[in-house]
């Protein structure tokens, strides 16, 4: 099995998921499940949000008409970020964007915002623009939902061990942080520390038994340790849980082909 687990980021209303194609038949045995796809045309999920903020749309008549006075000028910063999420959430980036670029020039020190457009240029593959908005909100406040889209960025640029760091400081924030504990494992796994990415998705699993994405790269890298029983095993547990769609068939898939291989053995 190839030394790689496509990064998946939980759709916990903090980071954005990332990616979205349909595998092909070589990816299948190492790539774990888009969490939020429960079928093949899933919706984009929303941009990032610290913890704490109100995602959601906003009713845009009770804001009033976009006149040359601009109707969003007394918006909160929150405010702005869901006008933005609902322009997002619709298909309307570009919208989303100009909306965040408005805010922005409004309240330049808020962490939010960056965070939140940083989130929507690693939705729309800008990797550049938003590492340079995840840093800029770090510094002005940390947060580990924040941290773990800006792990995603440098990952694109394979700065791993960075990405690796900021996850970490992610988890030294909130040791039971989901996103940022199952995408170390997956960056553990890719730079070959088997042991540590077995240990992050077991605490995954042992945090939130109930998520089905953690059975399946646990099962990877059981698989890539020799653990054979024990990675088709975590396939069931994976099946169990997964909603109907490509992923599901795909570990049904894989689990036929390791089946037939340890009793090949046998």
């Amino acid at each position: 099995m190839p030394r790689h687990l496509s990064v998946l980021l939980f759709a916990l209303a903090l980071t954005p998921l990332i990616g979205g194609c349909k595998p092909t038949k070589a990816e299948r045995a190492a790539a774990p499940p888009p969490a939020a796809a429960e079928t093949d045309a899933a919706p984009a999920p929303p941009p990032a949000l610290p913890p704490g903020a109100k995602a959601g749309p906003l009713d845009l008549s009770q804001i009033g008409p976009h006149d040359e006075a601009y109707a969003h000028e007394s918006l909160s910063p929150d405010e702005w970020a869901s006008v933005a999420l609902m322009y997002q959430s619709k298909g309307r980036f570009g919208e989303a964007l100009a909306t965040l670029d408005q805010a922005i020039a409004r309240h330049p020190e808020n962490a939010h915002l960056y965070a939140v457009r940083g989130a929507l240029w690693l939705q729309l593959e800008e990797y550049a623009k938003a590492l340079a908005d995840l840093e800029r909100s770090l510094e002005l406040a940390e947060d580990p939902g924040v941290r773990v889209n800006y792990a995603e960025a440098l990952r694109r640029f394979d700065r791993k061990s960075d990405a690796l760091a900021s996850l970490d400081r992610a988890l030294a924030t909130n040791p039971d942080y989901l996103p940022a504990l199952f995408n170390r494992g997956v960056l553990r796994f890719e730079l070959g520390d088997e042991a540590g990415a077995l240990a992050d998705f077991d605490r995954a699993i042992a945090i939130d038994p109930a998520a089905a994405a953690p059975y399946f790269n646990r099962a990877a890298v059981r698989w890539a340790l020799g653990q054979k029983e024990a990675a088709i095993a975590d396939l069931d547990a994976f099946i169990e849980r997964a909603p109907v769609g490509t992923w599901k068939e795909t570990a049904r898939d894989l689990r036929a082909s390791w089946q037939e291989q340890l009793e090949a053995k046998r």
